[in-house]
């Protein structure tokens, strides 16, 4: 399959054991960002997405750092964009001057993956095999149980030929279809898709050096992997990224500085 002018074919499979050692790992839902990403690794980074300010027809890119800034907030570890951006501009959806459409959730931005399937090149020595795993309910309700998520039958999602018709596999509160591929398939969309570029939400090599972890829930992914490979993540001009704890809070009001957002 070509995407994107990329040819990057990207394999759905039964077998599950890949990923096995995720749910080994994995904390209970929701629990912190060790229950989004595993724990294990030597380092952690955490990957702002990007809000968008629209200029001359065009989106812009607008950094945490800006919209903190610019609203007196501190630009920390741990912030929520609820808590820098304000309640009632998140309520509007748009801060005027600032940022007119938030940061993309469940999905990096396709500008951060390439950077990320460049960066991440050379910290692994299983590039052309990689893991993928594709959140199950793209497209349809979901509903959580303690043991994953129990999709219901949906329609599949626009420009989608069909849903992977393989086994899915479970951790707390999240069920998801696993592909295989090479390290180039982070930049293909889910299941196929045409319309809209959507991540993977979990992805990492066979040689497992690295994790990179997007929850379909949040506007934010977590990098793991040595202190080399964190550091490049971290240094990296393209992208808005400061050191993660697997201990750090995930929910909207888990901002310890700046003010929790009013309805």
């Amino acid at each position: 399959m070509f995407l994107y002018g990329v040819a990057v074919p990207l394999e759905y499979v039964d077998d599950l054991t890949p990923a096995k050692w995720i749910a080994e790992r994995l904390h209970p839902f929701a629990q912190d960002a060790g229950a989004i990403i595993p724990p294990g690794f030597d380092a952690y980074a955490r990957i702002f997405h990007p809000a968008m300010r629209r200029v001359d027809q065009v989106d812009v890119p607008v950094r945490w750092r800006e919209i903190a800034n610019s609203n007196l907030r501190v630009h920390h570890s741990e912030m929520q964009f609820g808590a820098i951006a304000g309640g009632s501009a998140l309520k509007r959806g748009s801060q005027p001057g600032l940022w007119d459409r938030p940061p993309t959730t469940g999905t990096l931005p396709l500008d951060i993956a390439r950077v990320l399937v460049g960066l991440l090149r050379g910290q692994t020595t299983t590039p052309e095999r990689c893991w993928f795993a594709a959140w199950e309910g793209w497209g349809d309700p979901v509903f959580m149980t303690s043991r994953g998520s129990m999709d219901s039958p949906a329609p599949p999602l626009p420009g989608v030929s069909s849903r992977p018709k393989t086994r899915t596999f479970k951790v707390p509160g999240r069920g998801y279809y696993i592909a295989r591929g090479p390290l180039s398939a982070a930049l293909e969309t889910v299941y196929g898709a045409t319309v809209n570029y959507r991540s993977a939400s979990i992805w990492w090599p066979d040689d497992r050096a690295w994790c990179v972890a997007t929850e379909v829930d949040f506007d934010w992914t977590y990098v793991g992997g040595s202190n080399e490979c964190v550091a490049a993540v971290l240094g990296h001009p393209d992208l808005e990224a400061l050191p993660a704890r697997i201990s750090d809070g995930v929910s909207y009001a888990s901002d310890p500085i700046n003010p929790k957002p009013l309805a």
